[in-house]
């Protein structure tokens, strides 16, 4: 970007995007080429590959954050789906507004760049819990998924803390005292539900429809009972392997980005 020419604006239109675009690919395509010229570059940046990949790596992001989708009452598990997509793309969500429509209800977020700390500040704060960065994601996803059913239900914004308190009172200690009397004490008790969390995810991905927290830890409990060698402290987040659910469950922003068009450099 050439701060010389670069102008700022509100919002860019769909057409000011694309110029923005073209740009950026010449300018890191002629950055490259001169670039190549003096000196010998790794295999893996290719002159004339690079720009074109940024590009699409930049189109995929900027669809998932605009991306809008309709859920129904029993796809709650679409929620966390959608949180996790942005996650994975290095994003945050912020706020997730549910918005009532005809078929079901239309699914806003609002996603904001963190740093490192980030979640694990903001769960001790709302919770008191001590977590590691991805514990705490993961943990505070399903606090917002919370957040957003039961904005639904009484038809009005909730607050991230109220959804909190519900969340550790309804949920997360209820869970790990069953998971308690099933397997015993936890030397980690955020990645025990994590793991859990996890393997309701799949689950409920699979059944296309939430099965629901309860038949989540029965299958987590029989994967246990089955392989008693799991570990339960893992440095990665790994997807548990699959198990049936021996029990039926029960039927269940878009984002502000500053923007600056770019000026040739």
């Amino acid at each position: 970007m050439d701060a010389e020419t670069s102008e700022l604006h509100p919002k860019l239109s769909d057409g000011q995007r694309e110029l923005d675009l073209l740009i950026m690919e010449e300018n890191i395509t002629g950055g490259l080429a001169d670039l190549a010229a003096m000196v010998e570059l790794p295999s893996t940046l290719d002159v004339y590959e690079t720009a074109p990949s940024i590009r699409q790596r930049y189109e995929r992001l900027w669809a998932e954050i605009n991306k809008e989708i309709s859920i129904t009452p029993g796809e709650s598990y679409r929620i966390h789906e959608r949180i996790r997509a942005l996650n994975e793309l290095g994003f945050s969500v912020g706020e997730v507004d549910l918005v009532a429509s005809g078929d079901g209800s239309q699914l806003r977020m609002r996603t904001i760049v963190t740093d490192r700390e980030y979640h694990r500040h903001q769960l001790h704060n709302l919770t008191g819990l001590v977590a590691e960065e991805r514990q705490a994601a993961l943990l505070l996803n399903e606090i917002r998924e919370l957040k957003a059913t039961l904005t639904r239900e009484v038809n009005r914004s909730v607050p991230l803390s109220v959804a909190a308190f519900r969340w550790l009172d309804e949920r997360f200690r209820p869970t790990l005292s069953q998971l308690e009397r099933e397997l015993g004490p936890a030397a980690d008790e955020a990645e025990l539900y994590c793991q859990v969390l996890e393997h309701k995810w799949f689950l409920s991905e699979r059944a296309k429809r939430d099965v629901g927290l309860e038949v989540a830890v029965k299958g987590y409990v029989a994967l246990r009972r089955e392989q008693p060698a799991l570990a339960l402290l893992r440095a990665a987040s790994a997807p548990l392997p699959e198990v049936e659910a021996r029990t039926e469950a029960p039927p269940a922003a878009t984002p502000e980005l500053p923007v600056a068009s770019a000026g040739r450099g």
